[in-house]
């Protein structure tokens, strides 16, 4: 999914929480995974490619959803987080599985165990379409609601 639909789900988390701020953080950190595959890459050195690179569901460097969006790390760090600063914790937790459900919705490659690439989920919302307005409409909505 795309920046803003990440942001739309934290100020969810963050309206139901009361902290706007962690929430919308929390939700969008997940993604410096694709900075470091930009600059490892070369991609972000050059405008036209990098702007190719970003507004593309494909991977093709295999290496753009990392550490970050691995779930055992999230497992192991959430428990931490969670022991070591409750209420900040849970907070930071549902951003970061926030974010990693909504790129598990969408049809770019996600490999839940990264760097081991045997599994790869690709949802049914593709990145940056009419489908994704739709859903960040939805999501627009929810937040009204809540």
């Amino acid at each position: 999914m795309t920046i803003p639909t990440h942001i739309l789900l934290g100020a969810i988390i963050g309206k139901v929480t009361g902290n706007y701020s962690l929430a919308i953080g929390a939700s969008i950190v997940p993604d410096f995974d694709h900075l470091g595959s930009y600059i490892k890459s070369g991609v972000i050195k050059n405008p036209k490619i990098f702007w190719k690179t970003i507004t593309n569901e494909q991977d093709p460097y295999g290496n753009q959803r990392g550490i970050l969006h691995n779930l055992m790390d999230f497992m192991f760090v959430s428990i931490f987080l969670i022991l070591l600063l409750p209420k900040v914790g849970f907070i930071l937790v549902l951003g970061w599985l926030g974010h990693i459900i909504l790129d598990a919705l969408d049809k770019s490659d996600y490999w839940p165990f990264y760097p081991n690439k045997k599994i790869n989920i690709r949802g049914l919302i593709r990145y940056a379409s009419f489908q994704e307005l739709i859903f960040f409409l939805l999501l627009l909505i929810v937040y009204w609601i809540v």
